[in-house]
């Protein structure tokens, strides 16, 4: 794999589906819903209280550090087993622009100089937790309340898991998973950093699932992408961490990101363009990044919130990119939730297992496709023999898009 190149070299999750990416993998597998009745929003202030939790320990003061934390703790762990433990030349990870490193290796990443590695953190709410709390007069950490600011949750990451190269924090909506990828790979590809963690996260929060209510945005029975009957979306949580490396320091073989591209549409301050011509943009940006025609993409992995806009532009965008020749989609939203700034994050990595296991992912609890809907969406998981790119899009407030392209071994 060359330089310039970004790999994948770790992965770690927690979610509604449970702890760890083998939870993660028998979802994917069974086609599972982590969508359940949580209690913390029974009653009128919500219009339902069917969420994804992820399931933490009791009254936690500080849930956005501790999902996230988690995940990197998993993601590292990947790393070191993937390598057996080898030990990197510090040399290796010198750039043009840098001649030495004289620096202790950090116990997290063996020889791998804790300068050369960055952190970049994406989250719509970091800890909203701690201002309930205080508004509420209940016990809040010192920690809880530093973490309601996005910077300093990203900050305290970094110090913890040894990550001593920038750092940068995502907040851009529903799409700030993919935009945190994109980023990352940016600095490992313009020499800022040698590997980068990329970490997804947001909590489940009487502020957020008392938002969408407000908008009358949630479904009362639990999402369902694509259907025909789809009403709204439902709430999750998650952390979700992806270890991205430079292409020729990657244990082989590797999944890398072969492209990506982003899109504002302006149309409006919560829903999509109708048209779904600013994600179309998206797509082909990443196609040419990649250096990829339309009909080499194997699977999409769709935003699929279940709200009855989202849904219909994606499905747009869909048809203006591919024609009548759409390759297998799929939504994941109704297994997870929809995540907010971990989705683009924890879905990415679904893929990255989906390459793996050549498996195409379903869409939990659809039950009727939509009659605007892809004739190839896939509905329940299958196996296929040919799976080389698939492609990954979010969209998010603000008309944001993001298209990200990840192509298998080679």
């Amino acid at each position: 794999m060359r330089e310039r190149d970004v790999a994948i070299a770790g992965c770690g999750v927690i979610s509604a589906v449970g702890h760890g990416v083998e939870a993660l993998r028998a979802a994917l597998k069974n086609n599972t819903s982590g969508l359940r009745p949580d209690e913390r929003f029974a009653g009128p202030r919500f219009q339902t209280n069917i969420v994804g939790a992820a399931t933490l320990e009791a009254n936690h003061h500080n849930p956005a550090h501790a999902l996230a934390s988690f995940a990197l703790r998993e993601a590292i762990s990947d790393f070191r087993r993937r390598r057996g433990d080898e030990t990197l030349n510090p040399t290796q990870l010198e750039t043009p622009h840098v001649v030495s490193y004289n620096v202790k290796p950090d116990s997290h990443f063996a020889n791998l100089p804790a300068e050369r590695i960055g952190l970049v953190l994406s989250t719509t709410k970091a800890n909203i937790e701690a201002l309930e709390r205080l508004s509420d007069d209940r016990p809040c950490s010192d920690s809880a309340r530093r973490h309601l600011q996005p910077d300093r949750l990203a900050a305290d990451l970094a110090a913890e898991f040894g990550a001593r190269g920038p750092v940068q924090t995502i907040s851009v909506a529903c799409v700030s998973g993919l935009i945190a990828l994109m980023q990352g790979a940016k600095l490992i590809q313009r020499g800022a950093a040698a590997a980068v963690l990329v970490v997804g996260v947001d909590h489940l929060s009487a502020f957020v699932v008392a938002g969408f209510t407000a908008l009358k945005a949630l479904d009362p029975t639990g999402c369902r992408p694509f259907d025909r009957d789809r009403c709204g979306l439902s709430p999750g949580e998650a952390g979700a961490a992806i270890m991205l490396v430079r292409g020729d320091l990657a244990q082989r073989p590797a999944i890398a990101i072969r492209g990506w591209g982003a899109s504002n549409d302006a149309n409006h301050m919560t829903g999509p363009s109708r048209d779904g011509a600013g994600l179309a943009q998206a797509i082909r940006a990443a196609l040419n990044a990649a250096q990829l025609r339309a009909d080499q993409i194997d699977y999409v992995n769709a935003h699929g919130t279940g709200t009855p806009y989202n849904d219909a532009m994606e499905s747009a965008a869909l048809r203006t990119v591919f024609g009548g020749t759409c390759p297998p989609v799929s939504g994941l939203k109704g297994m997870l939730g929809h995540t907010l700034g971990a989705a683009g994050v924890i879905e990415t990595l679904a893929c990255v297992l989906a390459l793996q296991e050549r498996l195409l992912p379903g869409t939990p609890r659809l039950s009727h496709a939509a009659d605007d809907t892809p004739l190839s969406l896939v509905q329940t998981p299958r196996a296929v023999t040919k799976l080389n790119h698939i492609l990954k899009l979010n969209t998010g407030f603000g008309g944001m898009n993001g298209a990200l392209i990840l192509g298998s071994p080679s």
